[in-house]
């Protein structure tokens, strides 16, 4: 077993202590509402709030609150929706202001480019960034930097791949709880686009890691600290579900511990630094919405967009690998029929066609000398199952892809409206939307238990989202206490039936505060215990994030 963390402390020897109100910048808690709560709406409360401009803001807060022993909430965009950034108590660090994007490398034998910057960046500002191929503060990039910028300007177009619907999510959150997006099919989650971190433990000390040079051994590995003292770990001995997973710690036997820090929901350390990959950009997108009789036959169409084997349907080699596809279920076509309606002629909701029962999104990388043939293999796949290619909705420009996305993101927007104006004569309900992904073969199953339970409840219900992972969000909209009571009650229910059929409670959102239970259900007590003895490992104390995961 090696020691393969890399890992070092600033000398703190000749700094003066500082009271808590001159260890960074710091906002009063008289102007600080927003601070407290994240898209999950749950409110919290913090004695402190500290906004940091650098890693040495980071450490200077931690070593002050390690002399009190003083819990430590993250916090960055807000968007979560587990309540992950909600403090209970304690300070709050906001790393909202650290948003600078530092330097640029090559990698030659990859045809990748790597960018370094700070977790506070947003996802909105890389992206535009790196379209862009301008970088805020690229002036006083090194040498190195400079160099990598030259070449990068002068290559094709790149894209960092991660796409949640949240553009002001910020790098740091993303990373912390793995996101992903719409376009996971192809591309994979955050994960896989993270090259290296520096983490800032608890107690101050730094870590540097870069993937590809640290291992656990089997499932052991050794963290030898400045002072020369070692700890020793134990990677969580659980199968993670075959699944787009964000619950939970990662495990895998002999793992690159850069991955145990992603998707750890900020309870370990804290990012101070992340180098993402850049990857060579599609040359076009075809998008499509395309309409369906029925739900069946928009499954149907699914499963042979991702190649599987249907029964009279042929294959084709052009269409097997989708970027994404996305699912709107009869209801959720219905609740935009629905707002167009009540909008009137300032809608921006398209009309649908009365005939339209469900609908499904497809994103589809091609070239200028493929897109012909792409778009009439697409064409052909629709009309065999029973979708008529006239009445889609096609996209090849990236005007036009912003057309079919705004219509995609329309359905959450309308489903918050709704259960805002229902929250003034039931205050106290939300919306209560899952966050499941079960495997292949279970998603017609999946779907069947969804309705039958629903409908047997009379509940009001939209199902929507990346059905290429089989992760679909069920939202059911409460329309009194009673049936907001009945619907977290019918929510463990089905968290209970997917996890049997090998799925997991969190694919996308992480646990945060809101879904312990939910994790505590698809990996048991031994698994919670396992993590624990991991987080122990980092943070003796249990004073980062507390609440969060456990």
């Amino acid at each position: 077993m090696t020691n393969c963390l890399s890992a070092f402390a600033l000398d703190t020897s000749a700094r003066k202590k500082k009271d808590a109100e001159k260890l960074a910048p710091e906002i009063s808690l008289s102007s600080a509402e927003s601070y407290l709560m994240d898209e999950s709406h749950l409110q919290g409360k913090a004695e402190h709030i500290f906004i940091p401009r650098s890693e040495a803001d980071i450490i200077s807060i931690l070593q002050s609150a390690r002399e009190t022993a003083t819990p430590i909430t993250l916090s960055g965009g807000r968007t979560g929706v587990t309540g992950g950034a909600v403090p209970m108590g304690g300070w709050l660090i906001s790393l909202s202001q650290m948003n600078n994007m530092l330097g640029l490398r090559f990698i030659a034998d990859q045809n990748r480019f790597l960018l370094r910057c700070q977790p506070g960046a947003s996802l909105e500002s890389i992206n535009t960034a790196i379209a862009g191929k301008a970088f805020p503060g690229e002036d006083n990039w090194s040498a190195e930097a400079q160099s990598a910028l030259k070449m990068f300007r002068e290559s094709g177009s790149y894209i960092f791949p991660p796409d949640p619907t949240e553009k002001s999510a910020t790098l740091g959150g993303m990373v912390a709880c793995n996101a992903s997006g719409a376009c996971t099919l192809y591309y994979g989650s955050t994960r896989n686009y993270v090259s290296a971190l520096r983490i800032v433990l608890i107690d101050g000390t730094l870590l540097s890691l870069k993937r590809g040079e640290c291992y656990a051994d089997d499932r052991q590995f050794r963290l030898v600290l400045p002072d020369g003292v070692v700890r020793n770990g134990l990677i969580p001995r659980y199968d993670m579900p075959n699944v787009k997973n964000a619950a939970g710690y990662f495990s895998r036997s002999g793992m690159d511990l850069l991955d145990l820090f992603i998707g750890s929901e900020g309870t370990l350390g804290i990012f101070s630094e992340i180098e993402i990959m850049l990857i060579p950009a599609p040359e076009i997108i075809l998008g499509v919405i395309a309409f369906f009789p029925s739900e069946s036959k928009a499954l149907t169409f699914v499963r042979a967009a991702r190649g599987e084997h249907i029964s009279g349907i042929e294959k084709c080699e052009l269409i097997k690998q989708p970027l994404a596809l996305e699912f709107f279920d009869y209801h959720a076509l219905n609740l935009l029929r629905d707002q167009k309606r009540i909008d009137g002629s300032s809608s921006s909701i398209p009309a649908l066609l009365p005939s339209a029962h469900t609908a499904v999104y497809i994103e589809l990388a091609t070239s200028e000398n493929k897109l012909d043939d792409t778009a009439e293999a697409l064409m052909a796949l629709l009309e065999s199952c029973s979708s008529q290619s006239e009445t889609a909705w096609t996209a090849i420009t990236p005007e036009e892809n912003v057309r079919l996305q705004e219509f995609r993101h329309a359905v959450p927007e309308i489903i918050n409206q709704r259960i805002g104006e229902r929250t003034r004569t039931s205050p106290g309900i939300t919306k209560l939307g899952t966050d499941f992904a079960v495997p292949d073969e279970a998603l017609f199953k999946v779907m069947t238990l969804y309705h039958e339970i629903l409908d047997e409840k009379n509940l009001e219900y939209v199902i929507f989202g990346h059905i290429g992972n089989n992760h679909l969000h069920v939202n059911i909209l409460p329309r009194s206490q009673q049936e907001y009571q009945k619907g977290k009650t019918i929510y463990l229910n089905m968290a209970k039936r997917v996890v049997s059929y090998g799925g997991t409670v969190s694919a996308e959102h992480g646990i945060g505060k809101l879904k312990k239970p939910f994790l505590q259900l698809m990996i048991g007590d031994a698994g919670i215990a396992d993590m624990r003895k991991v987080k122990q490992v980092f943070d003796p104390e249990g004073r980062l994030n507390p609440g969060n995961i456990f």
